[in-house]
């Protein structure tokens, strides 16, 4: 009986690894064609069977591909609003949570509630009043159209770090109050060093919003001295023959793709592990 039990068992782990196995694979092909294409000559892009291996290998396509507009430049204004949208995004929310969760005043609830509303709101429908808005500011073609914003605050992340702070005892803003602690004192002091978790998965959030953000930069950046990576990818293409050379348009779009998976890789652990533990009591 006991070795019956023991045989069922491995056999729904085997089955139960075979469909994970399944799956994984059906997901991550076309990242695998992708590469494969980038590494191809042009002549196998299209060709019939098709080949799943690159043969001969094309290591200059990425070369060629990296050359062939001022990606450098992209990289540099992905980086630098990426940088400073996950800055004042995650600080700005930190601190509205903070008061959500601490704080007692009039109206609390209810304003959390609005906040909350806020991201049942399409990006669409704020896009017109938005431009118009930047257009008298004379934001338009500038990163700040892009990075300004992020100092009010995202909806999401006030509402998974507010819940983070409710698991926080309030014995501890006594005991701050106690040593002469004011409220901004508790905050950077008492609550900063607690919310590493949740504050480490809103840092991903936004780097991946941010780095993957196409419609943006596509409404607000109009020359190529201010494009960003997305907007370099997209607009690949030969310009000198008209069409594109799909080889090169999947290595840039390999390029592109690696850094986002590598922080995912690196952190689904803490970004997990963020959203788990919110809104658990100790």
């Amino acid at each position: 009986m006991t070795m019956k039990k023991s045989q069922k068992k491995k056999m729904n782990t085997t089955v139960r690894y075979l469909l994970l196995i399944s799956i994984s694979a059906i997901f991550l092909f076309p990242f695998f064609w992708m590469v494969s294409t980038s590494l191809k000559i042009d002549s196998d892009i299209f060709a019939y069977p098709p080949k799943l291996l690159p043969s001969p290998m094309k290591i200059k396509n990425y070369i060629e591909a990296w050359n062939s507009q001022n990606f450098t430049l992209y990289t540099f204004n992905t980086i630098k609003i990426t940088g400073f949208s996950i800055l004042f995004s995650v600080a700005s929310s930190a601190l509205v949570a903070f008061g959500f969760a601490r704080l007692r005043f009039p109206g609390r609830n209810i304003l959390f509630i609005v906040v909350l509303a806020t991201m049942m709101i399409p990006a669409e429908v704020q896009t017109i009043p938005l431009y118009i808005e930047f257009k008298y500011l004379g934001w338009i073609n500038s990163h700040l159209s892009l990075i300004v914003p992020k100092l009010f605050g995202n909806a999401f992340f006030i509402f998974l770090i507010r819940q983070f702070m409710m698991g926080i005892p309030r014995e501890l803003d006594e005991a701050a109050k106690l040593d002469g602690c004011n409220h901004f004192q508790i905050f950077y002091r008492i609550m900063l060093p607690l919310l590493v978790p949740v504050l480490t998965t809103c840092i991903i959030f936004q780097f991946l919003w941010s780095w993957n953000d196409f419609f943006g930069p596509l409404i607000f950046l109009q020359t190529r001295d201010t494009w960003t990576f997305s907007l370099g990818v997209a607009a690949f293409k030969n310009e000198v023959y008209g069409r594109v050379i799909w080889n090169q348009m999947m290595a840039i779009a390999t390029i592109y793709s690696i850094i986002p998976l590598l922080v995912f890789f690196f952190s689904q652990d803490k970004l997990i592990g963020g959203i788990a533990t919110t809104g658990s009591k100790n």
